[in-house]
């Protein structure tokens, strides 16, 4: 979310055969957005009525590398990731392995958990209502990064653990303040009552019934191959590329915080979803409406969503970006006019969110603002 105020300027099925109607090709416009290498990929895609009515890619996967990315290609989303996780809870919910009201004792009744932290509820720590904290206090995340070769499932339920034991920040229901530490918690709730791992879940409940096949979770470069886009540093001075490995993105513990990477396709299959426009739809409508509805206190942010109004879209738009510091993507959803654009880079600031706002601001004008 730190380029949420650079973004907000703007003032196999079924669901595959519905969006692989002809689309325009619009990578020599995303190259126009590069920056002369300063990004070192972009990949923008736009939906409408139900299809993917445009997408691109331009530039190369590695700084210094000539090969070229393509429209398969996978890009990390990092924080786009939380609509992922509260779809998830929803889906979940559905089912009836877990309840909204659900709260971290019901699930944890064996654990020391702090009496602050006892009745935060399942839809607020989803809602960044939680009572987690804004920040992991630095030696948590030290512990984790230093544990993060153990099982995924493990370190999660280690991290939640700690959190959960310490004073929340604030009484759950009463404010509101992004929290990574609250969707780590509502992942783990996840796992618990699901009796399946995060990475499990996600695979058999959502990326396979809307036929995500390239979705998984982590750096998406193999070691040693540039069969991917590397995420890249730069903080002012020159790019660096960023080598696949540990270093390459966030500890595995806060996966359901934003360690989700895919092609700019499937982020479009999946923003169609969001829309309505899935045929193999994991959940009915009434429910993503409730997913997209902002929770009190506030009206701003709902499950997973920033939720604002904009002219070009007719009124409310969900939005939502990411970044694991070395690679950016940003979602704009216009319900009411059944559209979205979505646009993902392998550098994280700060020329990679001014390009991606770019192609997004192109694709709304040439879909939306211009007909």
């Amino acid at each position: 979310m730190r380029w949420l105020l650079k973004t907000l300027i703007f003032g196999f099925a079924s669901t595959c055969q519905v969006l692989m109607a002809e689309r325009a090709d619009i990578s020599d416009e995303l190259a126009g957005y590069i920056r002369e290498g300063k990004v070192p990929a972009l990949a923008a895609a736009a939906v409408l009525d139900g299809k993917i009515v445009a997408a691109g890619a331009a530039g190369v996967r590695k700084h210094g590398d000539p090969t070229r990315v393509t429209i398969d290609d996978k890009f990390h989303i990092g924080s786009c990731t939380k609509s992922m996780t509260a779809t998830l809870a929803a889906i979940l919910v559905a089912e009836g392995k877990i309840e909204w009201q659900t709260t971290v004792a019901d699930v944890f009744p064996d654990w020391n958990v702090h009496p602050s932290y006892r009745g935060a509820t399942l839809l607020q720590l989803l809602s960044n209502t939680g009572g987690a904290p804004a920040e992991f206090p630095p030696l948590l995340w030290m512990a984790m990064v230093a544990t993060r070769e153990a099982p995924e499932d493990e370190q999660r339920k280690n991290l939640v653990r700690t959190l959960l034991a310490a004073p929340s920040a604030y009484r759950p229901g009463s404010q509101r303040k992004y929290s990574n530490g609250g969707f780590t918690i509502a992942g783990a709730m996840l796992e618990k009552a699901a009796g399946e791992t995060y990475a499990g879940l996600l695979e058999d409940r959502l990326f396979k019934p809307l036929g995500m096949t390239s979705a998984g979770i982590g750096a998406p470069a193999t070691i040693g191959k540039i069969d991917q886009p590397y995420g890249h540093d730069s903080r002012g001075r020159a790019i660096e590329a960023v080598e696949p490995g540990p270093d390459a993105d966030n500890p595995p513990a806060i996966s359901p915080v934003g360690r989700v990477h895919l092609s700019i396709l499937d982020l479009a299959r999946y923003a169609n979803f969001h829309l309505g426009g899935a045929k193999n739809s994991p959940v009915d409508h009434g429910t993503l409406q409730f997913t997209h509805a902002p929770v009190p206190p506030g009206d701003d942010y709902a499950l997973g969503w920033v939720v604002l109004k904009r002219d070009w879209a007719g009124g409310t738009t969900l939005f939502h970006n990411g970044s694991n510091t070395m690679n950016y993507t940003v979602m704009w959803l216009a319900p009411r006019k059944k559209f979205a654009a979505v646009a993902s880079c392998n550098i994280g600031d700060p020329a990679g969110p001014e390009a991606c706002d770019a192609a997004i601001t192109f694709l709304i004008k040439k879909y939306l603002t211009n007909k």
